[in-house]
């Protein structure tokens, strides 16, 4: 049976497709996005998570710390993140839940035992299964094999991707799901890779092919100031779609949720910029004026 790392089960999501549902979150990430805002889902390996915030002081994480890693500042505990080998000896002994792991290996059997408890929930309101990351589809073929056995229990499933997948497990993704949330971040190669850490090439193929597959996809944009909110690249995004028929895009505009988890993970945290008012209404005439609708989810 495969298995693979899972970061976080979110039952009763409301957010990530339609109805009610439980929207499984897969660990590892081929991009690395300035703006990311779960930085924990990057890597493929679990992770401890320091919050010094909620640290009570009780000093238990260091009599513990195999690796004498834990560090005191100001009467709270944080952690040497040179000599901290993500053991998790310090998160079992927090008596204030300042430490935690973030990744969990597990088989696909175990994941669906979780995804089957509100299975009732997804009958009376239409939900489901979604799969995210992270990148879902770098979870390889136990991905794929989670994807299969919601199909054949029965649950609509959603895949929320940025698309940077090898075409053969794309295109198979592509007849399993019901829905595609598809992340596009920017159209210009050269600026995909300054922001993201590689190309769009892939990106946009299999973009293409999940826009012409028949399935159910909706477009989304992480909305970024002076970085992909020009008037250059929402023409070129309208075009794309335009080819296929596509006139919407739900836009999320850049915010600093995750600032706390890049302070956790003993991480700098580098996207310091939100929207004003005014300046969202500039960029939202944009798409407008090339024939794009518009919904902030």
């Amino acid at each position: 049976m495969s298995q693979g790392m899972i970061y976080n089960i979110q039952r009763m999501s409301l957010h990530d497709g339609p109805g009610l549902r439980t929207t499984v979150f897969l660990k590892g990430c081929p991009l690395t996005c300035l703006w990311c805002s779960n930085p924990e889902s990057q890597q493929v390996k679990a992770q401890m998570m320091c919050f010094t915030d909620l640290c009570t002081g009780c000093g238990k994480c260091a009599e513990v710390c195999p690796n004498d890693a834990v560090i005191e500042i100001e009467g709270r505990f944080g952690r040497d993140t040179e000599k901290c080998t993500n053991c998790g000896a310090c998160t079992e002994n927090c008596a204030g839940k300042a430490r935690e792991m973030s990744g969990k290996i597990m088989t696909v059997e175990e994941v669906m035992d979780v995804v089957r408890k509100d299975a009732l929930f997804y009958d009376n309101s239409g939900g489901g299964v979604t799969f995210g990351g992270g990148e879902p589809t770098s979870g390889g073929q136990f991905f794929l094999d989670m994807v299969e056995a919601a199909v054949n229990e029965g649950y609509h499933v959603t895949v929320d991707t940025c698309g940077y997948c090898p075409e053969e497990r794309f295109d198979k993704t592509i007849k399993l799901a019901d829905l595609f949330l598809f992340d596009c971040k920017h159209m210009n190669p050269e600026e995909h890779k300054k922001l993201t850490g590689v190309d769009n090439a892939i990106i946009l193929r299999n973009m293409g092919a999940a826009l012409s597959s028949g399935k159910e996809v909706r477009i989304r944009m992480p909305l970024m100031p002076e970085m992909n909110d020009s008037e250059e690249n929402i023409a070129a995004m309208a075009e794309f779609l335009k080819g296929y028929g596509r006139d919407k895009v739900e836009v999320m505009p850049c915010h600093a949720f995750g600032r706390n988890k890049y302070a956790a993970l003993g991480w700098k945290y580098k996207m310091d910029r939100e929207y004003t008012p005014e300046q969202l209404d500039v960029v939202f005439k944009r798409f407008a004026d090339h024939g794009l609708k518009t919904e902030i989810i």
